[in-house]
């Protein structure tokens, strides 16, 4: 009855998997959707240091799209089957990996809980791999909770944490009690790393309905890692015209890294990879990770690690990398020049389809033109900096759905006395090029 609608949900979730996540952008919350972030006025200060991790909160309206998706009996059964995984199955049941990791018993139960004033958090369970760390927790409180703010969680172990990036959604409600909040904090390394000792600390601050909480839970992971499988391959590919080196895909069981260098020749710049996967020899494919981080780096520092989703617990007899649909930009169209003074677009791509429509010292509104469908569904700024090159406080930046060929764009931040132009150094924009890349993956 609802295939059409569903199918359309999927195909939106497919390309929000797309957005990378780099660890220089990640100071502002990438919200996907203008409307719900102005609604909800969700924010993320920013972190300047950025000697531990940078939050990348991203995955906000990727929960929407999932929640509204059916959910197979068959592996909902298997995971409701954990106790207190119930209210996690929505979470994961998009992602080939994380299936595989519960279906292969690589899930570790912890049960470890914390109690501040009428609020306890508990790590129900946790995924530990070299790549990183998935962190299954809930919150309950005493009285009925309506708004929860998380800010920056932080991982300690007595040996380092590389730095990398945090992904979470939106905390979801039990549907029969409102005083339970649950969610999966995702830590992806920047650097593998496997720990010694596996003697944990989160600390975790929240916002319950206007009150602040800091919780600070020790938890122990029963069992060490599994081994990842490096494929090492340093595979010049070009596509139309574009060079880049596919060096290594390495598998880990919660997800696949790629790591890719681009050649600094080119004359486009790659921003995205709309289509890049793992098939194996039936044509069954890994697409981009789920529910999290997509990506470390920029094509700017020459080199980023793209995510997909991990076959690590399958054992097919051939493996593909496989590549198509890419978006690039020439050089020079690379980025947006906005003085908010005088209210001018000084610059943007030559194809003339952004237009601004307002701005102030505290942010500008613009309008992208469509000639085609689905919706561009990709936030356009990588990075947004002043005419001395400093960052902007950013406070949000969203990207509205289509209307009649048309999407709002909107970015905002601070008025720290910046100087104008402000500079959109592009993350995404809707110019493609296409190519048919086969690569196999021999160990």
């Amino acid at each position: 009855m609802y295939e059409k609608e569903e199918q359309k949900l999927t195909d939106f979730k497919d390309r929000l998997e797309q957005i990378p996540l780099p660890l220089e952008a990640a100071d502002g919350a990438i919200l996907q959707g203008l409307e719900r972030a102005k609604r909800e006025k969700l924010k993320t200060r920013a972190n300047r240091k950025r000697t531990l991790w940078s939050l990348a909160a991203a995955a906000l309206i990727i929960l929407t799209l999932v929640t509204s998706i059916r959910v197979s009996p068959a592996f909902a059964n298997a995971v409701a089957s954990i106790p207190g995984m119930e209210k996690f199955v929505e979470l994961i049941q998009f992602d080939k990996g994380l299936e595989g990791i519960f279906e292969n018993e690589y899930y570790q139960p912890i049960g470890e809980s914390q109690t501040v004033g009428n609020a306890t958090l508990t790590i129900d369970g946790v995924i530990l791999d070299e790549s990183g760390m998935n962190i299954f927790y809930k919150i309950e409180s005493a009285v009925d909770m309506e708004d929860i703010v998380i800010d920056t969680p932080v991982l300690e172990n007595e040996q380092e944490v590389p730095e990398g990036s945090i992904s979470y959604n939106h905390p979801i409600t039990e549907e029969d009690s409102p005083k339970i909040y649950s969610d999966i904090l995702g830590f992806t390394f920047q650097e593998p790393v496997r720990f010694e000792n596996l003697d944990f600390t989160l600390d975790l601050k929240v916002t319950l309905d206007g009150s602040d909480f800091d919780f600070s839970v020790p938890f122990t992971v029963p069992e060490n890692v599994k081994p990842s499988v490096v494929y090492e391959l340093d595979e010049e590919v070009e596509v139309e015209g574009q060079k880049f080196i596919v060096e290594e895909v390495t598998v880990y069981p919660q997800r696949v890294g790629i790591r890719i260098s681009f050649d600094p020749d080119n004359s486009k710049k790659i921003l995205q990879f709309e289509d890049i996967r793992l098939e194996d020899e039936n044509g069954e494919a890994w697409s981009s990770i789920a529910n999290g981080i997509s990506a470390h780096g920029t094509v700017d520092d020459g080199e980023v690690i793209y995510y997909l989703q991990s076959n690590y617990f399958e054992a097919p007899k051939e493996l593909y990398l496989r590549i198509n649909r890419m978006q690039a930009v020439d050089v020079e169209d690379s980025y947006l020049l906005v003085d908010t003074d005088k209210n001018l677009l000084l610059h943007s791509p030559k194809d003339g389809r952004l237009e601004l429509i307002k701005s102030s010292r505290t942010g500008f509104d613009m309008i992208l033109t469509r000639d085609e469908e689905p919706d561009h569904s990709y936030g356009l700024d990588l990075r947004v900096t002043d005419a001395n090159g400093q960052d902007m406080d950013m406070q949000y930046s969203g990207i509205s759905s289509g209307y009649e060929g048309k999407q709002e764009i909107s970015i905002g931040f601070d008025d720290n006395g910046y100087t104008n132009p402000v500079r959109v150094d592009l993350a995404a924009y809707p110019n493609y090029i296409n190519g048919d890349v086969k690569i196999e993956l021999k160990k």
